[in-house]
């Protein structure tokens, strides 16, 4: 899928061309940083038409953020004070027409200002409401449900970061794991909820607590002591559960593997010399993968762990190829922007800046759609940028426009005085 963005900016005006698979589908977002605007940023990519509601004092925080302009490219802008007479009298017009509804925030402080699903659902009965937040929107400890939660937080308070790192220290994983997931369960529940809310004429309420997407995410090891009290220790580089996988050392550099199946276990007890307790103990002959619980489990990785240092990257990936084992090297940035790979699948697309007039180099939209293709038609735009065109369609005339604006309900930091 060629994307020459450029090519899209000398039409792109104030109104999303039409294409995607969400083409027709109106999302109206308020929410800052990674965690919340990230879903809507894929549905404007796929085709839907995309309001992110921006303060009126200087825009949302994240702007201050460089990956501000991926996560924003395509989405439109309003900049208004909602809780403003005149400015609720906007939102409310902006959720007659919209079918997403998406906050993100401390706890649930909209519901608090009187953005209510009731509320939401007396304007538009279809409309699809998600709340996006540390702890949940209701029946959380009242200690926990006005907190802040960023992504450490998230991954501290959930037990996610007590699962990585080494034996001496958690760490956090990066980037950004919280934001990202959270992001994602936001995405596929709120396309969810659109499916049903369009087959029933009846809306839904989606309650996104990051804390809780990380314990789901967690089941792997977490069911593991929910049922039998067994606490992994944290593994480093190498997975908790069975041996032979995870990152080693080579000659030349770092190699992930993850070696399973019962022909290749045999083989590598072979490769290791370990053919001696091939079969031996809790580890029976026609096993699959090794089971750290076993006994003689470390001894067989330690084997393993030299015996990746005897070779380079390319040797392990001849022989683990014709052993039909999947493995890969850990690939820097800079390799990656020049893998073959990626290049063959134009991964990588430049497009010119709106708010700094420079050329922004960035991913190309992913998945890939054959019959309705997604775009990127505009970089991220200035604040308020799409006031006119928005309002204009909402019905307001050109007076009634800068009549917003003189009051201070509505703000565009590109706007001629």
């Amino acid at each position: 899928m060629k994307n020459d963005v450029k090519e899209f900016f000398d039409n792109s005006e104030h109104r999303p061309p039409k294409f995607g698979v969400l083409q027709g589908v109106k999302v109206v977002f308020s929410a800052v940083e990674v965690a919340g605007p990230l879903g809507p940023h894929f549905m404007a990519e796929w085709g839907a038409d995309v309001v992110w509601l921006e303060n009126v004092n200087g825009g949302d925080t994240n702007r201050n953020y460089r990956p501000s302009e991926h996560e924003h490219r395509n989405d439109r802008s309003m900049s208004i004070d909602i809780f403003s007479e005149d400015g609720m009298i906007v939102f409310k017009k902006l959720i007659e027409e919209a079918d997403v509804f998406l906050v993100a925030g401390k706890g649930p402080s909209f519901i608090r200002k009187g953005i209510t699903d009731e509320f939401l659902w007396a304007i538009n009965p279809k409309l699809v409401i998600t709340r996006i937040s540390g702890y949940g929107q209701e029946d959380a400890d009242p200690n926990f449900i006005d907190q802040p939660c960023y992504d450490g937080i998230a991954q501290a308070m959930s037990g996610y970061m007590s699962q990585n790192g080494t034996v001496e220290t958690p760490m956090p994983a990066y980037p950004y794991v919280g934001d990202l997931f959270t992001a994602q369960f936001s995405l596929s529940s709120t396309l969810a909820g659109l499916i049903r809310a369009r087959e029933t004429g009846v809306g839904e309420s989606i309650d996104i607590a990051m804390t809780e997407v990380l314990m789901r995410l967690s089941t792997y090891n977490m069911v593991d002591y929910l049922n039998d009290g067994r606490l992994y220790p944290r593994p480093g580089a190498k997975d908790p559960i069975q041996g032979a996988t995870g990152i080693y050392k080579t000659q030349d550099g770092y190699l992930f593997t993850n070696i399973l199946g019962r022909k290749q276990m045999k083989t590598l007890f072979t490769m290791i010399g370990c053919e001696d307790i091939y079969g031996a103990g809790d580890f029976k002959e026609g096993f699959s993968f090794i089971n750290m619980n076993w006994d003689k489990a470390e001894y067989v990785e330690s084997k393993v762990e030299e015996y990746f240092k005897t070779k380079t990257n390319d040797e392990h990936a001849a022989i683990f190829e014709g052993m039909k084992v999947s493995a890969a090297p850990v690939l820097s940035f800079p390799e990656v922007v020049e893998h073959p790979q990626y290049k063959a699948r134009d991964m990588w697309v430049d497009w010119d800046t709106m708010t700094t007039n420079e050329t922004y180099k960035g991913v190309n939209v992913v998945p890939r759609f054959k019959v309705n293709q997604p775009k990127i038609w505009r970089s991220m735009p200035h604040i308020g940028y799409d006031n006119d065109a928005i309002l204009e369609d909402l019905g307001y005339s050109v007076e009634q426009i800068n009549e917003l604006y003189d009051n201070g309900v509505i703000f565009r930091d590109d706007r001629k005085k």
